[in-house]
């Protein structure tokens, strides 16, 4: 009586669509094996597999019957100007989908000359990738191998899909989803900054812009990293199975992280608000950065990046209304750039040098005056670092010069080594030391977004023990996360998958195509 049931059943189902008969008796009886499942996880096994089995049926039937139903086309012309006049159905390729394999049936057109290759407009309609598997399949493939290894992303993607993707296929994967990431950006019409053409009267409310850029170390492969005028394994070593003290193995290629955002600012905060905060009182709201974008490049210079950065600040704020401001930590070169790039823009920047780098060199000045493990380092370092905050560097800078007077270092010690950097650091940096100004307008005067870029962007991922990188592997990795920290992932996918269809469909056909035909 049961056979029976899913007969008629199966008979209804082919009345209205030819091949799906089977599909229906077949979830009919994956719905009686599932009620007569004991425990909740024997059920969900066994309809998340064979369910997924069935939903693969589905989808080849859908092609199937969209094959059976192609019409030929009157006329097909290349880019080549070759017109395509044989039609040969028959001919089939398989694409790996997230639920399995299937294989697509379409016309091919072919103009007999050596040389002019098919055209299957079959392809351009339903969008084809070229790797073989479904642009779904390569999305979610990708956000695993941004995240974990590529090791671990077959497994996930193994667990969530069942399909088995190789490690090398999964590295060609992410190669070519990262095939559009520079244009994306550039390409981009939307300003994440509010109206370009915000009234005066508005100019008031308008947050604080910033800037800042930093780089990360990425172990390459041998073949990846910058050449150098000596080659790191032709160095004198002191140890032969290991670096010795300051040595470097020379097998890492400097990723230049650059951040954009905007500043929702804080309130007025005194320097001993920063010092010596009161651990009863109220402590003031501080800035926090919002609208974070993010850039990488391990391929080009860091002056490129810089570039990328200044370009995405216009984008934001074309009219130049609004407080910039540049974070860095000191670099002399990556300053240079900045400067460099405000002065041939007309832009009026204001430099702020990350105040916990300041204190670093503080730190270190210290030890050299004090006993080591001598509480009143720590109350030296604080009142330096007030004075700083207040804006007297200078006397700063007099008394550390006074304190190495009255009790000299040992010439080239360590200790003489700390003082002579410390005192060139504080020198030169003091035109960007003005953070009286920054305080009283509740700017950030701390490189933590871009610290943190470094690491969450970079080392999290780029990091990972045993890692060694291709470039081409390197940059595609960095542009998807970097892409994926903005927030922009859907979009770019939308935005890759149209260039895709372009690329390797629309393009090759002379006038076009008739999708709709």
């Amino acid at each position: 009586m049961e056979e029976y049931g899913l007969d008629e059943l199966a008979a209804s189902a082919e009345s209205v669509l030819a091949g799906l008969g089977p599909l229906a008796a077949g979830l009919t009886r994956l719905a009686g094996e599932a009620c007569r499942a004991v425990t909740l996880d024997a059920m969900e096994v066994l309809v998340i597999e064979r369910g997924r089995e069935l939903l693969r049926e589905l989808v080849q039937l859908s092609l199937d019957t969209q094959a059976e139903r192609e019409v030929r086309q009157p006329q097909v012309t290349g880019q080549d100007g070759v017109r395509r006049a044989r039609a040969e159905r028959g001919h089939d390729r398989p694409v790996v989908t997230r639920l399995g394999q299937v294989r697509v049936q379409r016309i091919a057109y072919r103009a007999g000359i050596k040389g002019a290759g098919s055209l299957f407009p079959r392809d351009a309609v339903l969008n084809l990738p070229p790797l073989g598997y479904s642009w779904g399949l390569q999305q979610l493939a990708e956000m695993f191998c941004r995240a974990v290894s590529y090791e671990q992303a077959h497994e996930f993607v193994l667990a969530a899909t069942g399909v088995a993707i190789g490690k090398r296929q999964l590295e060609q994967i992410t190669v070519a989803a990262a095939a559009d990431a520079e244009r994306f950006y550039q390409d981009r019409l939307q300003d994440r900054g509010g109206p370009a053409g915000a009234g005066e009267d508005q100019e008031e409310r308008l947050p604080p812009l910033v800037i800042s850029a930093d780089g990360k170390g990425v172990a390459m492969r041998p073949e990846a990293r910058r050449r150098r005028t000596k080659a790191p394994e032709q160095k004198v070593r002191t140890f032969e199975k290991r670096a010795g003290t300051g040595e470097k193995k020379g097998c890492k290629r400097m990723a230049e992280t650059g951040c954009v955002f905007d500043v929702a600012p804080g309130q007025a905060r005194a320097p001993e608000q920063v010092m010596r905060p009161d651990p009863g009182g109220e402590p003031p709201a501080r800035p926090h950065a919002v609208n974070r974008w993010y850039t990488c490049d391990i391929t080009a210079g860091r002056d490129v990046t810089i570039g990328k950065i200044f370009d995405e600040a216009d984008r934001r704020d074309p009219g130049h209304r609004r407080t910039w401001i540049a974070l860095v930590d000191g670099d002399i070169y990556q300053l240079g750039l900045i400067q460099a790039q405000a002065a041939a823009r007309g832009i009026t920047l204001a430099i702020v040098i990350d105040f916990i780098h300041v204190l670093e060199y503080l730190w270190k000045a210290a030890w050299c005056f004090h006993a080591p493990r001598d509480p009143a380092m720590e109350h030296w370092v604080t009142a330096q670092g007030l004075d700083i905050l207040h804006g007297r560097a200078g006397d700063v800078i007099t008394r550390i010069q006074a304190l190495a007077a009255a009790h000299p270092p040992r010439p080239g010690g360590e200790h003489a080594k700390i003082i002579r950097k410390t005192l060139h650091y504080l020198d030169a940096k003091q035109p960007y030391l003005d953070y009286p100004r920054a305080l009283a307008q509740g700017w950030p005067i701390a490189t933590g977004v871009i610290e943190g870029a470094c690491r969450h962007l970079v080392q999290d991922r780029m990091g990972i023990t045993g890692a060694r990188w291709s470039l081409e592997g390197a940059q595609a990795m960095l542009w998807l996360r970097a892409i994926a920290a903005s927030g922009d992932t859907g979009a770019y996918w939308d935005y890759h998958i149209a260039r895709e269809h372009q690329r390797n469909h629309l393009s090759r056909y002379q006038d076009g195509l008739d999708l709709a035909a």
